[in-house]
């Protein structure tokens, strides 16, 4: 539901346009502005809402999203319609900073990363049904209608939280609220660490995957129906992704991390190599590279999880932002890259970006090791 409202206005983009009277680019706006809203308040409002029942920390972004998106159904102009995106931000930001930590904490510290992987089948859907059902409600139905469809999922979505999960006190009276907390978390070493990897990998996912309708044009060259059937198939390997990955991630981190920045850098060497001159092997480099980006926002989320020294709600929110950077950032590089008739230098930058992450890992692996003395036969951090 909250992925969904997120991207509705990628969805719904030509009616957006054409109901506010407005370029396909200001539409865009909604989109990268709604980024960095969620980047510059996600964390003081997590500080703030530090001291809240868990459940009412759920709730209340939930209820924000459900307003926003009835704002948007009745917006005269582009103007309102930037507003309601920006209350959809609000909401987004705390809520995806707190149900992973929440999750995490009904399932016990040692499942951490299946905890996330159950939170973020959430997010997989919607990619794989969410965003095709809007854009098909909105060329039937209209743009208002489905702005009015995606408040009433958000507010049933609220019902069936208040209905399911009980109160839920925070982790401490004070983690995460006082300046301190805010100021250890943003200088630990080892979230540092975390969010710059996130950020690196992020970035390069989302220079080549905001543009993946063109990539399949360049490479696979298939338009209209046979896009969207390639969209679902990609849709439906992250799912498997993010099934295999959440299954594996709290026994072996260090080594699912491994497997989905390897298998990143794979697919988009396959793209950059033999996918020019092979229809064949582009799509399937298409397909699989979802399994490895399925996977991802399990392996980063569930390594913050670990790492967190003081409040977890308040580490996710600092790497929520790194995540709305890297977004943000690989998305302008990755169009200035489109617009200039360079698809394939989106693709490298991808395949840079995670082979870097990729070498860097393995390295931290095999230096761990040799401290230890021995190879362990399990993976703890």
């Amino acid at each position: 539901m909250s992925v969904t409202s997120e991207n509705l206005p990628v969805a719904l983009l030509p009616d957006l346009a054409a109901g506010f009277a407005v370029p396909d680019s200001a539409i865009g706006l909604l989109v990268t502005g709604y980024a960095i809203v969620v980047a510059v308040t996600v964390v003081p409002l997590v500080a703030l809402t530090a001291r809240w029942n868990r459940r009412t920390a759920v709730l209340v972004p939930v209820a924000a999203i459900a307003a926003s998106n009835l704002l948007l159904a009745v917006a005269p102009n582009y103007g309102v319609a930037v507003v309601a995106r920006v209350v959809s931000a609000v909401g987004h930001g705390v809520f995806w900073s707190v149900v992973a930590p929440i999750a995490a904490r009904m399932l016990g510290p040692q499942q951490a990363g299946r905890a996330t992987a159950v939170v973020f089948a959430g997010n997989s859907l919607a990619f794989l049904f969410g965003l095709p059902l809007t854009s098909w409600l909105g060329a039937t139905a209209g743009w208002r209608l489905t702005a009015v469809a995606v408040a009433g999922a958000a507010a049933l979505s609220l019902a069936v939280i208040h209905a399911t999960i009980d109160p839920l006190p925070p982790e401490e009276a004070t983690s995460g609220r006082r300046p301190a907390d805010v100021r250890s978390t943003v200088t630990d070493r080892s979230l540092i660490s975390v969010n710059l990897v996130t950020m690196i990998v992020i970035f390069g996912h989302f220079t080549a995957f905001t543009y993946i309708t063109a990539i399949i044009a360049h490479y696979a060259h298939l338009t209209g129906s046979t896009t969207s059937s390639l969209l679902f198939a990609h849709g439906t390997a992250g799912l498997l992704g993010l099934t295999l990955i959440g299954r594996h991630v709290d026994r072996h981190p260090r080594t699912t991390a491994l497997i989905v920045t390897g298998g990143l850098t794979a697919c988009m060497l396959v793209l950059l190599i033999v996918g020019a001159d092979s229809h064949l092997a582009a799509g399937a480099a298409i397909v699989l590279w979802a399994v490895p980006a399925g996977g991802m926002p399990v392996v980063l989320q569930a390594a913050v999880l670990r790492t967190a020294a003081v409040s977890k709600d308040l580490a996710s929110a600092v790497y929520i932002v790194a995540y709305q950077i890297g977004i943000a950032a690989g998305a302008a590089i990755g169009g200035t890259f489109v617009d200039h008739g360079a698809l394939p230098a989106a693709v490298a930058v991808t395949a840079v970006c995670g082979l870097s992450v990729t070498i860097a890992t393995a390295r931290s692996v095999a230096f761990k090791r040799r401290a230890a003395g021995a190879v362990p036969s399990k993976e703890t951090v």
